[in-house]
């Protein structure tokens, strides 16, 4: 990410990104701010303390709207400061910290924020439209989101999502996983494939298969081929990924 922004112009920054609604430089300063509250999380579990990663939601959406008008200079220079400086805090971490819990929108521990830090780079790189795609995702952060997006997928069930009785595949060529989707009224399965005949099936390589269900797909699924019945490809829109 810091390297795509070497070349930012203002103008570029001032400039919608991908995410709706949203400037370059908010995102930016939403990164700044994100690597700034970990960062309290683990100087805290450093002294045996439990802490949140923001005050409130109001002083998120705060610190965001601060990147309004920013130039690119000074968003480089806050983002690499705040990554920096959370790195430091990480490196000074003594062992047991790393198991005290911090808040956020779901509690974790400090080890398993560093997880929570690379998603978030990973996926804003490819929100600030500067030429990286996902496809540009590395595969040692590709295995893991497929893990994640895929077990998760339940616990983002759309409340007035179609009530249906069916079963999809989905496949990931490059990785060589398959998972079987189960979808019985209000039941929601999710299984490792047992190559069972499926109502429908979603198959790509593993960057797109994770971009289309982080709802992270220019293409609205055109790296996925789907077959049977072809409502498979609303899975993002029915478990959306917030």
């Amino acid at each position: 990410m810091l390297r795509a922004l070497d070349d930012l112009t203002d103008e570029q920054a001032a400039a919608p990104c991908r995410l709706p609604g949203w400037t370059r430089a908010e995102l930016i300063t939403h990164l700044a701010r994100n690597a700034d509250g970990i960062r309290g999380m683990v100087e805290a579990a450093n002294r045996g303390e439990s802490a949140a990663m923001y005050p409130s939601a109001e002083a998120r959406s705060a610190g965001i709207a601060e990147g309004r008008g920013v130039r690119a200079s000074a968003l480089r220079s806050d983002l690499r400061g705040a990554h920096d400086r959370l790195v430091e805090a990480w490196e000074a971490l003594a062992d047991g910290g790393w198991e005290i819990r911090g808040r956020a929108s779901a509690d974790r521990t400090m080890r398993e924020f560093v997880w929570v830090r690379r998603k978030e780079v990973e996926i804003h790189t490819v929100d600030l439209d500067l030429g990286l795609e996902p496809s540009d995702w590395p595969v040692a952060f590709v295995g893991p989101a497929l893990d994640e997006v895929i077990s998760t997928l339940p616990d983002r069930a759309l409340v007035n999502r179609p009530r249906v009785d069916i079963e999809y595949r989905v496949v990931c060529t490059d990785h060589d996983r398959a998972w079987r989707i189960e979808l019985h009224g209000d039941h929601i399965g999710v299984r490792d494939d047992d190559g069972a005949a499926a109502d429908g099936e979603a198959i790509g390589w593993g960057c797109d298969i994770v971009a289309w269900l982080y709802g992270r797909d220019p293409r609205g699924g055109g790296g996925i081929v789907a077959s049977g019945d072809l409502a498979v490809l609303r899975l993002p829109t029915w478990f959306p990924y917030a």
